[in-house]
């Protein structure tokens, strides 16, 4: 009789990138494209002093920052000028069903979040990396899937 083990779901901390490139609100927004695209970021969390997220900086916020600036002739401004203050997070506990159910269609990233304070961040990327390495896992085990993770994650997915 052999033992059969249920396939563990990945939680964020397991598909996250936790190296984070961040910008600071007060920073000005020519600075902040350069280090975007210096470090080939299409996006960055805004953290405060204290180190909490206040906000997101993507490429799309810079490109109408700088477009208008060069338009009209003026300063583009600061990064809390320009950012976005409606963004997505996740614990880091979440598990992976919970981070594709909870990534919006105009969302890029998600934000994984721990008391306020950025720990990482998950493109649509990791999330489709992570979701064929488990298939690639419950392929070869089919018989040792836990269906009650998979029904609760498929509804999540399904619920909008």
């Amino acid at each position: 009789m052999s033992s059969s083990t249920t396939i563990p779901m990945p939680a964020a901390t397991d598909f996250m990138t936790a190296s984070v490139v961040t910008v600071a609100p007060e920073s000005d927004i020519v600075e902040a494209v350069e280090v975007l695209t210096r470090r080939r970021c299409s996006g960055a969390p805004v953290v405060d002093g204290q180190g909490r997220v206040v906000g997101v900086l993507t490429q799309e916020c810079c490109m109408r920052a700088i477009s208008g600036s060069i338009f009209n002739a003026e300063m583009p401004g600061k990064v809390d000028d320009h950012m976005v203050s409606d963004f997505v997070t996740v614990g880091p506990e979440a598990d992976l069903f919970r981070v594709v159910s909870t990534f919006r269609e105009q969302d890029r990233r998600l934000l994984v979040v721990d008391d306020h304070r950025v720990v990482g961040i998950i493109t649509r990327g990791d999330a489709l990396r992570a979701l064929a390495a488990l298939r690639k896992v419950r392929d070869a085990r089919t018989n040792d899937v836990d269906i009650e993770s998979v029904a609760v994650g498929w509804s999540a997915l399904t619920q909008r």
